[in-house]
């Protein structure tokens, strides 16, 4: 190559003379302008040597040929030496040059050279570190597709490192796998290392635990890929889930147990405690264990005084030490604790360590403190108790006999305990009693059972049989069983029961005449309504009669105050007859059995305002809730909701725009039925009015009326057991709301 090289550099000044020439008479008089590119890329192609050759050949032709006289070796003008040294200067710098940037290129190629073969080196150990590495490594380019992976990583896969090159990550993970790694892979192609803990699962079907670090790879600072380093950490994830479930268990353990470990180095004074220890002595965790000396302030004087007591001997003689002991927490509440040590001694016989436990025993010592309590009110019971309370073991000897046992029997307790039962039971049902007690104790095997007696007989110290009534129930304990008999004295109780069932028999016979008087009377009411109705009509009807006939026959013979006398005798006559029909209804509406049954509300209102709207034609905004569900006598409940309607209809005779409506609404837990109307409306002032019969609030010319359907309504709705109520305003309408019960 060098050699071609040479031959070329010299070939060069040949070539820019024959250029030079052909193109002289465009290039003159510009002698060296060819000639200088000619020695420059000689001196590239043959370095200094090369270089200096073309420098000379060029300065000889371009004399020689091109500077004055031409074809001539003589020169007739100074100048021209100039610009000859000038070239000759110029090409030694330039080959000077050149064969420095040869000689660099040869050393940097020579450096090159070294550096690939340590590189090559490298890359063959990381080669082989990657080839034989535990960890899963893959290289990932921009397209998302394998470029490299170790046999670590694509064995996880079923192949190998050739069988993922230029494969799409998400066709050799799957679905699953790629919907997890794709947005980490996404913020890796970004530039962003991405670090995580995931549990995946690979074609095997198995789980695994993998630390994942995703690290972006630049290269003259474009992104080529992602470098995936997968670093299978199941078995250490494993073994810290176990540590970390022993050491909960353990935990868990002590908080149950309310124990807590503790140990103290003698020598350095060093304290380790464990969490329980902490809230037992109600510690703030985040201060260190408490020393010796500390320890002090968690204990009331006393107990404190028995537990270093017990601390000290144990670190004088090694002996090992467990008292019960009462502490204070800063919150002052106290609670007591057993505390345990033990002693660890050197060779020497030294004590080096103590250790030991902590226990809360709050609540044992509450249970006993209760237990003892209640064997305490249960002897007070016992003392106090009004019923008598026996006590027997198997072999049927009383073990217990309260006082108020010694009234009934007439037995001192002292007299009776170690005393056989059946002294206190009559010689006749003392076989039974004693089959009894056999079948009750072979009931069952539970702690304790529950049984009647009934009533039996008992017997007093006197002799004397009386009736008793008793339960029983056993016990089970460590020595066998026990039965506990609760007995009362009936004899008063019979006695009293006796007088009541004569009452009882007294009060029936009493119930019996006071119904016939009843309904004797009622009868008699009925009677006398009806002759009231028919005595009074027949003298209505006579008055009407003949003040009809007098107008009809004189009428023409009458003077006009006349006629108007006789029209007023024919309106009361009818006024008379109105309230003797209203007093018929409010008499009815209070008697009679309720036929009970279940009422559509809403069709008999829409029935009644049909009904309304046809007798007295207007028209009437009518608005009736639907699905309207009551309960009572269909009859009576028919006579309330005419007469609501009925007056809603009246009152509202003069608005321009009239508006009824019914609808339920819910108060205080009731539900109420409500009929509203905009019309005339009433003071409430004079609400109380309202329901009293013959009370109106209205003129008779502006609204006629009896004034005895709100009555009869309210009498009607008392009988169904519920209320009624009314709330108005003149001018602005009424609501008229009720309850059946």
């Amino acid at each position: 190559m060098m050699g071609k090289n040479w031959a070329l550099a010299i070939l060069l000044p040949f070539l820019a003379l024959a250029l030079q020439w052909v193109l002289w008479p465009w290039l003159s008089p510009f002698v060296w302008l060819l000639f200088y590119p000619a020695v420059f890329f000689s001196a590239r192609l043959g370095g200094l040597r090369g270089g200096l050759a073309s420098t000379v050949i060029s300065t000889a032709m371009a004399w020689y040929f091109f500077i004055p006289p031409q074809l001539s070796w003589a020169v007739d003008n100074p100048n021209r030496y100039y610009s000859v040294a000038l070239f000759l200067v110029m090409g030694y710098w330039f080959s000077d040059t050149h064969e420095r940037l040869r000689r660099a290129q040869q050393q940097v190629n020579t450096d090159l050279m070294d550096v690939r073969q340590r590189t090559q080196a490298e890359l063959q150990r990381y080669g082989e570190i990657f080839a034989t590495s535990s960890d899963m490594l893959a290289f990932i380019n921009t397209e998302r597709c394998y470029h490299l992976a170790n046999p670590a990583y694509a064995g996880r896969f079923g192949t190998t490192p050739e069988g993922l090159r230029q494969r799409p990550v998400a066709d050799v993970v799957g679905t699953g796998m790629y919907a997890h790694i794709s947005p980490y892979l996404d913020r890796a192609l970004s530039g962003e290392m991405q670090r995580c803990i995931a549990e995946l699962t690979f074609p095997d079907g198995k789980p695994r635990v993998l630390d994942a670090e995703y690290l972006p790879f630049r290269q003259d600072g474009e992104i080529q890929g992602v470098v995936l380093s997968l670093r299978d950490i199941t078995d250490r994830k494993a073994a810290e889930a176990k540590l970390k479930a022993s050491e909960m268990a353990l935990r868990e353990a002590q908080t149950l147990a309310s124990i807590g470990n503790w140990q103290w180095d003698v020598q350095t004074g060093t304290q380790t405690w464990s969490e329980e220890i902490y809230r037992i002595y109600g510690r703030d965790p985040g201060l260190p264990p408490a020393s010796y000396s500390e320890v002090r302030q968690y204990f009331t004087p006393e107990s404190w005084a028995l537990l270093s007591a017990a601390v000290e001997k144990c670190l004088a003689e090694g002996e090992a030490y467990e008292c019960d002991a009462e502490t204070v927490r800063s919150d002052g509440g106290r609670h007591w604790i057993t505390a345990r040590g033990k002693a660890v001694q050197d060779a020497n016989g030294n004590v080096i360590i103590l250790h030991g436990t902590v226990q809360d025993i709050t609540v044992r010592k509450q249970m006993e403190q209760g237990l003892r309590e209640s064997e305490e009110r249960l002897a007070s019971i016992i003392g106090s108790a009004m019923d008598a309370i026996i006590t027997v073991d198997e072999q049927q000897q009383i073990r217990l006999f309260n006082p108020a046992a010694g009234q009934v029997f007439g037995l001192d307790p002292a007299e009776a305990i170690g005393q056989p039962l059946a002294r206190l039971i009559p010689p006749r049902f003392r076989d039974s009693h004693g089959d009894n007690i056999r079948r009750f104790s072979q009931v069952g095997t539970t702690a304790r059972r529950m049984g009647a007696l009934g009533e039996i007989s008992g017997l007093r110290a006197n002799g004397e049989e009386f009736p008793i009534e008793a339960s029983i129930s056993q016990a089970h304990i460590a020595s066998g069983k026990l039965f506990t008999v609760i007995l009362r004295d009936i004899t008063e109780r019979n006695r009293n029961q006796e007088a009541i069932r004569r009452l009882n028999a007294e009060l029936e016979q009493r119930v019996v005449e006071r119904t016939a008087e009843l309904t004797a009377a009622n009868r008699e009411l009925d009677a006398f309504a009806y002759a009231v109705s028919h005595d009074l009509r027949a003298p209505l009807r006579a008055m009407s009669g003949f003040s009809q006939a007098l107008q009809e026959d004189y009428g023409d013979q009458l003077q006009d105050e006349a006629k108007m006398y006789l029209d007023q005798i024919n309106i009361a006559s009818n006024k008379m007859s109105g309230l003797v029909d209203g007093l018929l209804v409010l008499s009815r509406s209070v008697r009679g059995e309720l036929q009970l049954g279940d009422i559509n509300l809403s069709a008999l209102a829409e029935r009644l305002l049909a009904e309304l709207g046809k007798n007295n034609p207007r028209q009437v905004v009518v608005e009736v809730e639907a699905g309207l569900q009551i309960r009572g006598d269909v009859r009576m409940v028919e006579v309330v909701m005419s007469n609501l309607l009925e007056n809603a209809w009246k009152y509202t005779a003069h608005v321009p725009a009239p508006h009824i409506r019914v609808y339920a609404e819910e108060r205080d837990g009731k539900r109420y039925f409500c009929v509203a109307d905009n019309g005339a409306g009433f003071d409430m002032a004079y609400a109380s009015r309202l329901f009293q019969p013959f009370q109106r609030l209205h003129r008779q010319d502006e609204f006629p009326g009896m004034g005895i359907g709100l009555a009869t309504v309210q009498r009607i709705v008392h009988r169904h057991g519920g209320t009624i109520e009314a709330r108005g305003e003149m001018g602005k309408g009424a609501v008229f709301s009720f309850t059946i019960g």
